[in-house]
């Protein structure tokens, strides 16, 4: 499980971030800014601002799951000075 994990965490998620940049170049390059991910998620904004709020507050709990302090474990034994 962990193997699975650290594939996905290591190899898969940065692979569909690249892929979404290259979407949207490619999206801007043929259809102009309109096209863009940015234009889309801009103007869903406008017309529902609740979006943004949800968005911005699930990025919240995204950033403290992901640097909140967690448990001493083999990763993080050397941080910590823990032996």
């Amino acid at each position: 499980m962990k193997k699975t994990t650290r594939i996905v965490t290591f190899y898969i998620i940065p692979l569909l971030v690249i892929l979404i940049l290259i979407y949207d170049f490619v999206a801007i390059y043929n259809g102009g800014s309109e096209a863009s991910i940015s234009s889309l998620v801009i103007s869903f904004s406008y017309k529902m601002p609740m979006f943004t709020f949800l968005i911005g507050f699930g990025l919240g709990f995204v950033c403290g799951h992901l640097f909140w302090r967690m448990r001493t474990n083999n990763d993080t034994v050397k941080i910590d000075g823990v032996e």
